[in-house]
């Protein structure tokens, strides 16, 4: 039986007296529930920006390609109308010789 003097060392201690291994449980144990809030709010967080992100993220997928498709499509464009301002300046070059040598 323990003295009184040496259950109150025992209190002040913690668990002074107790075995190293439930020393070390309490400790792992106390460790393991940080680390678990730990995660679930990484977690959470992480869920939450997936979720915010997820309804935005389609959207600019979707407005990039629409961007690249007009950008490709306009240079196409103006690549065939330059070609056809050629063409059209081509054949007015022509008409103007055709009619300089005719007079």
């Amino acid at each position: 039986m323990k003295k009184r003097t040496e259950t109150q060392q025992d209190l002040k201690r913690g668990f002074g007296s107790a075995p190293t291994g439930i020393k070390n449980l309490v400790k792992w144990l106390s460790v393991g529930f940080v680390v678990y809030v730990a995660v679930r709010f990484v977690c959470a967080f992480v869920g939450g920006m997936a979720a915010f992100w997820g309804g935005w993220l389609p959207m600019l997928a979707v407005l990039a390609v629409v961007f690249f498709l007009i950008r490709a499509v306009w240079r196409i464009l103006s690549a065939f109308l330059s070609l056809c301002v050629l063409a059209l300046l081509i054949l007015v070059l022509c008409v103007i010789r055709q009619n300089i040598n005719h007079f």
